[in-house]
Formats: C-alpha cells, sequence, structure tokens
C-alpha cells in the first residue's frame, strides 16, 4: 500500500479553511470625488446647457430633413424656377447678419474648405449645386470660411460669465452633445430614484407628475422584478409599479427635457440620429427593440466623462471628474451608490425600504451593503467621525462662548469635555475600534429636530429596551434634551410654520396656540432664564 498522504484523511477545505462567499451587494458604490463632479455636470446641462442643445438638434432635424437620403422617393418637392440665386443670396446675406462665415471643413492640410453640401441645406437646395453654378456668387460674397459648419440657433447660456459653447453649435457636434444631454437625464434619473437600469430605460412619455396632494414628484413606470402573470408565470412585459419612485426635483425636470428633446413614446430611444430613407441597405442583425441599452448607456457615460474631462482642459477649469477608484461608472452603480447614502441617514432604512419597494430591510441592506460588502464596516467609521465633528462643533461653540438650555446641558457640556480630551486626535486603524467606541458613553449625544439628545437609556422617555434614542418620538419633558443657539433657530422656524388661521375649527386653533407656547416658552428660557 502506497504511503498516507502527509494531511492524512483531512479534507483540503479543512486545511486551508473555506473560501469565504461574499454573500452582499458586489456592485460597488461610485465615490464622492467622482461622484459629486458628474452629478454636478449632469445637472448643468439639464438646467443650462439643456435649451441651447435642444434648440440646435431641432434645427438640426430640419436641415437634414431636406437631405437627398432623408426624404423618399417622390416626396421632394422642386422649387419653382429662377428662384436658386435667390435663396442663396438671401442665406449668404443671413450667414453676414448672424457674424458668421461660409460652413466649412478642414481639408487634410488643416486650411478651412467650403461646404458646400452644408450651404446647400441652408439654402434649401439640393447637393452641391451652388458649388456647379454659382460658385463666383459665393466666393465673391466676401465671406470668409469658418472651420467648421454650423447651425444657425444661438446659444444663450453661460459658464462662469461666458457662453459655454461658441455662439453656434457645430453640425458635427449636435448629435453627440445631444447624446451628452440624453446621458446626463439619465444620470440625474438613476440616482436620484435609485431605479434599476432596465426600469430607468424604460420610463415613457408622461412617467412624471407631481401628487396634487403630497406634492411630491413621482415617477410612474414598469417593474419586471416578481412580475407574474395570472397563471404565475414570469411576465416579459413587465407590471405597472405599484408605489411611484418619489424624487428630487431635477429628476422630474430631466424628464421633461427629454420630452422637449425628442417625439420618442420611449424617453431613452435606441438612436437619437435621425434614419435614412434611402441609399442604405437595412441590417439583417439588427437588434430588435426601439430602447437603449444597459450597455450602451454604460459606454455613454463614460463617453459624457470623457467630454467634460476635454472640455475642462480646452477650458482650463479645475472642476473635471476623476476616474472613479473601482473602475467604469455602470449604469447599476447609481442605484447602489443612492442605496448607500440613503441608509446612512437617520431613518434611511425605512426610507430605502419604500423607495426601493423591498419587502424586508435584509434586502435593502444587501442593496448598501452589508458586513462582508463593506457598507457597515465604512458606516460604523462614518458614525463614529459623525459624532467627533459633532462634538468638537458644540466643544467650540462652547469655548467661544455659547450657551447651552435645557434639562442636560450641564451633561452635554460635560460629555462635550470627555470627548474632546478622550478623542482628540485619535487614529481608528480598524472597524472594530470604530463599532466599540461608538458605546462610549461621551459619544452618545445625537442630533434631533431642534434639539440635541444627550441620551441616558434610564431617563429616555422614548425608549426603554434600546441603546440609541428613538428621534421620531422625542418628549419634550424628557430629561435627555439640551439645546444650543443653532437648535432655537429650529424652534423659532418651527414657530413660524406654524398656521394662524384664527378661523380654523376651535380644536385646531387651540393646539396650534398650545404648540406656539410651548415653542414661545424653550426659546424664552434659552434666551433669558437660564443666562
Amino acid at each position: 500500500m502506497p504511503e498516507a498522504a502527509p494531511w492524512q484523511e483531512d479534507r483540503p477545505g479543512d486545511l486551508l479553511s473555506h473560501r469565504f462567499k461574499n454573500t452582499g451587494n458586489l456592485t460597488p458604490r461610485i465615490g464622492d470625488e467622482t461622484l459629486i463632479p458628474l452629478m454636478a455636470w449632469a445637472f448643468r446641462f439639464i438646467e443650462e446647457f439643456a435649451p441651447d442643445i435642444t434648440a440646435a438638434y431641432h434645427d438640426y432635424l430640419k436641415l437634414i430633413s431636406a437631405d437627398y437620403r432623408h426624404t423618399s422617393k417622390g416626396s421632394r418637392k422642386p422649387q419653382p424656377p429662377g428662384t436658386r440665386r435667390l435663396r442663396l443670396q438671401a442665406t449668404l446675406d443671413r450667414l453676414r447678419q448672424l457674424g458668421v462665415g461660409l460652413p466649412g471643413y478642414p481639408d487634410p492640410s488643416g486650411d478651412p474648405k467650403i461646404n458646400w453640401m452644408h450651404l446647400g441645406r441652408l439654402a434649401g437646395s439640393v447637393g452641391n449645386t451652388h458649388a456647379y453654378y454659382d460658385r463666383e456668387i459665393v466666393l465673391n460674397s466676401g465671406l470668409p470660411v469658418d472651420p467648421q459648419s454650423y447651425v444657425t440657433t444661438r446659444c444663450t447660456a453661460s459658464l462662469d460669465g461666458q457662453l459655454w459653447c461658441g455662439p453656434y453649435v457645430a453640425w458635427e457636434e449636435v448629435i453627440p452633445l445631444t447624446l451628452h444631454l440624453q446621458t446626463a437625464c439619465f444620470i440625474a434619473i438613476a440616482y436620484l430614484s435609485g431605479m434599476r437600469p432596465g426600469e430607468a430605460l424604460n420610463l415613457e412619455r408622461g412617467c412624471h407628475r407631481i401628487n396634487p396632494s403630497t406634492k411630491l414628484h413621482e415617477l410612474h413606470g414598469t417593474t419586471w422584478k416578481n412580475a407574474r402573470t395570472p397563471d404565475d408565470a414570469k411576465d416579459p412585459e413587465g407590471q405597472p409599479r405599484r408605489n411611484p419612485w418619489i424624487v428630487h426635483p431635477l429628476a422630474g425636470k430631466a424628464v421633461e427635457v427629454l420630452e422637449q428633446v425628442h417625439t420618442s413614446e420611449l424617453l431613452f430611444p435606441k438612436t437619437l440620429r435621425p434614419k435614412p430613407l434611402r441609399g442604405t441597405n437595412g441590417r439583417s442583425d439588427a437588434r430588435a427593440g426601439t430602447g437603449q441599452t444597459a450597455a450602451k448607456m454604460t459606454t455613454d457615460i463614460e463617453s459624457f466623462i470623457g467630454w467634460v474631462n476635454d472640455y475642462c482642459v480646452r477650458h482650463q477649469r479645475n472642476d473635471r471628474i476623476p476616474e472613479d477608484a473601482d473602475g467604469r461608472i455602470t449604469a447599476n452603480r447609481f442605484r447602489r451608490t443612492l442605496a448607500w447614502h440613503i441608509v446612512r441617514r437617520p431613518r434611511g432604512l425605512v426610507a430605502a425600504v419604500i423607495q426601493y419597494n423591498h419587502i424586508s430591510t435584509l434586502v435593502t441592506q444587501g442593496y448598501s451593503g452589508n458586513y462582508h460588502s463593506g457598507f457597515p464596516n465604512e458606516l460604523a467609521m462614518e458614525r463614529w467621525l459623525e459624532r467627533i465633528e459633532r462634538l468638537t462643533d458644540i466643544d467650540r461653540y462652547l469655548e467661544s462662548g455659547g450657551h447651552v438650555s435645557g434639562p442636560a446641558a450641564e451633561e452635554l457640556r460635560e460629555r462635550t469635555q470627555q470627548a474632546a480630551s478622550k478623542f482628540q486626535g485619535r487614529v481608528l486603524p480598524t472597524r472594530r475600534q470604530a463599532e466599540n467606541l461608538l458605546n462610549d458613553p461621551s459619544l452618545q449625544v445625537f442630533k434631533g429636530d431642534g434639539l440635541h439628545c444627550v441620551f441616558d437609556k434610564t431617563t429616555a422617555l422614548c425608549t426603554k429596551n434600546e441603546d440609541a434614542p428613538n428621534l421620531g418620538r422625542c418628549h419634550s419633558t424628557c430629561g435627555n434634551i439640551a439645546r444650543t443657539d443653532a437648535d432655537i433657530l429650529e424652534v423659532k422656524a418651527a414657530l413660524d410654520r406654524l398656521p394662524q388661521d384664527r378661523f380654523a375649527p376651535p380644536i385646531r386653533h387651540h393646539r396650534a396656540q398650545q404648540v406656539a407656547e410651548h415653542l414661545t416658552g424653550i426659546i424664552t428660557s434659552h434666551e433669558y432664564r437660564d443666562r
């Protein structure tokens, strides 16, 4: 018999340990260094550049619709005899009034040459008609030849006090710029809604509505996850989402921009370039459908970032979009990133469950990340840093003579001093240390609406079994409340928002008076009695 293996009968998994299986969401979130300038440029396109790009695109469609390849047989109407030169002269006069030269393009040596095809578009003529019959008139017009050909709708949007683009958009740049505008709208909608890429790309005209009762902006669309037919089969057509996505008004603005750009039923059509009606043969392997794909949108996002960075280089700007540490910005990373930002906010897990239409909070934890995928590791660190920063701000406030009122005012001062002396200059190399230090008594200070909760479990009125306060159930008589001047400003704002309707029902009016008296008492106590 051969000699036994040195590891005896142990299994390789026991010797080498089981390979760790990551059960969390593996999609990396977009880092803030990339996300912030990316969203800023997307919003800039939607809010500032969109009117210029939309007007240029519509001008482009109008001009190209008269081209030979874009008109069907028998549909071209001949121009009245003897009007060719009149139309040409009117076009030359118009170019002179607009402050542009003859449409051109660079030859191999870089010198501009007349673009007779585009001149014919502007004059409503066919092809190179003017090159054959009217060359002398054009050359004697006194107009210089521009390095490019332009559409004739003037740009008006400015960036830092100057036109963001030349006075006119170049003919060859109209489609790319319109595509960048479409991409900017997708970025805004995907990030501000948390939709899956397929859900965003299948939005249709009229999906944006403002709820008449809540005044919130809603996006209505189709969902495919858990969509079943009556016979319990997967529904390939999807089903209308029962709960609409609640979005920021900028997402609604992005929908309106797309509806103004094109006439397609889908907000994100497969192409924005008009399809020639003759002179080309259709591809037999063309993809079915008229909508954009997530893979193509990822490519468009990369192209959008490239355009922004090139623009920053040309104009010597310092707000370029840096590369993300985790690679390309794919379409599905916006959903992951939004989940991370929502969940890390107070009561954010519940908000994420509603927005993402998840039945279980465990699913949302997966989208935002779990302990293995890195989210709670980062969250523990950031919560620790957040509390340290809050207490540091309060410490500076107290050192500068700031006033604190409320039953827990003295306790807030003591915890602030303890935290400042204990954690100043402290470095946390591991997540476990951050989690342990979160339980430090001096760090149990939480920001609420118009107050700071100096949490003490034994005296808290909002909870008796939890290790953190329930700020949504804060009691005004709780002994854990302390207020700074900034908190009092919030109380004053709440007082100003109270309705002053004397003709309201007596119960309602009496309740408003009670709340106003209570808030006024808090303000008076802070500003006079405790000083």
